[in-house]
């Protein structure tokens, strides 16, 4: 290992993760699209979005909110209350279970950090300071609009911070509820451009990406405790953060996000999005394994974003990952989707309560977002 790789900005200490009860198969919720494609008499292949839903190569997913009202979903201002009520109460659930298994008093905490996708203003991180004591002048730091990439944003802005407070913690939470586009938004998007197919078969595309959209996402919420090197719990410390790169590819953000429609919200990624993978990957992490003196055959973990199959697939080739190595990411996918900005905590979490890589291994922790962007953490596990 490099002498550069001794070097500590921040360490990881304790996680958390949580799923809502609810889980449906991915065969249910291909059948409850395909059921509201028939009972709106709307023109589109059935069979082609049962193929949709099984191409994800996910087993099921578990959603905050239930979809046996698909065919009549309630108002979106209903959803859009309980969603942030969700996050406010998820996010309760994951730090209180840090603070209980580490000992850490709320007022020791010096930063919060949120990242999520559900519009909350005030911010989720500020409702639950009304349910959790800490102290009225800790550092909020609120990140939006990033997506997928979220998660691993948020732990290296954390990071950033701790570099320069190494005496100090910080907490990171992260809660997605994709399922509340199953609300409405997907019901009228799929309405309104089946409708226009016939007039508009450029459509066609659309429909496909939106059907494909809402066969990946998934709901879920993670958190994690992070301290500088001088604090009293680094000597608990499950990763180190060494560094840290983020990468922006110009004009792009049409192919990933969110975008407003009449409908509601409409779900992008569009397939281009594994022509960039490969190439931006590399200007995110290249430069960072350089000047660590690191081959990317060094790194012993990857703890990679499952953005989707395609995505995944062409970050195996890229850095010709092993299967070991793909592991983390495809299990997490076939198991809970893509929860977005969660799905790296919720992963992480999973590694830290599991088996973990041997002591002193080199890892990443990467993810891509809109914009498209991308960023990565190099991380040594202890």
């Amino acid at each position: 290992m490099s002498d550069r790789l001794q070097q500590t900005r921040a360490h990881i200490v304790a996680s958390a993760a949580s799923l809502p009860e609810r889980y449906y198969p991915q065969r249910r919720l291909a059948d409850t699209i395909a059921e509201f494609i028939t009972t709106n008499k709307l023109r589109f292949p059935v069979d082609l979005i049962h193929q949709l839903f099984e191409n994800v190569r996910i087993a099921g997913r578990y959603f905050e909110f239930p979809v046996e009202g698909f065919c009549v979903p309630p108002p979106i201002a209903d959803s859009a209350v309980l969603a942030i009520e969700a996050c406010v109460r998820h996010s309760e659930a994951n730090v209180r279970r840090i603070l209980s298994e580490t000992g850490l008093r709320a007022r020791d905490v010096s930063m919060l950090a949120s990242v999520t996708l559900t519009p909350a203003v005030p911010s989720i991180d500020a409702r639950l300071m009304n349910r959790i004591a800490f102290r009225t002048d800790i550092r909020r730091l609120p990140l939006a609009g990033l997506g997928c990439m979220a998660g691993v944003a948020g732990i290296t802005r954390v990071a950033d911070y701790l570099d320069g407070h190494p005496d100090e913690a910080a907490l990171l939470i992260s809660c997605e509820l994709s399922s509340g586009l199953w609300q409405g938004s997907v019901q009228a998007d799929l309405r309104q451009m089946i409708g226009r197919l016939d007039q508009e078969p450029h459509l066609h595309s659309e429909i496909v990406m939106a059907i494909v959209t809402a066969a990946l996402f998934g709901d879920g919420s993670g958190a994690l405790l992070m301290v500088g090197r001088d604090h009293a719990l680094a000597k608990c410390s499950a990763v180190r953060i060494v560094d840290s790169r983020s990468n922006w590819v110009p004009d792009t953000e049409h192919i990933m996000g969110l975008d407003y429609v009449d409908a509601g919200m409409r779900n992008i990624l569009r397939p281009e999005v594994k022509t960039f993978v490969a190439e931006a990957l590399g200007d995110v992490i290249s430069p960072m394994l350089a000047t660590h003196q690191l081959e990317a055959s060094e790194i012993g973990h990857w703890t990679l974003h499952p953005g989707g199959p395609r995505i995944m697939d062409a970050a195996e080739m890229a850095f010709d990952l092993s299967t070991t190595m793909m592991r983390p990411s495809r299990e997490a996918l076939t198991d809970v989707g893509n929860i977005s900005s969660a799905t790296v905590l919720y992963m992480l979490d999973r590694i830290l309560r599991g088996e973990r890589p041997p002591a002193e291994t080199p890892g990443l922790i990467v993810a891509m977002g809109p914009g498209f962007s991308q960023e990565a953490a190099l991380a040594v596990w202890n």
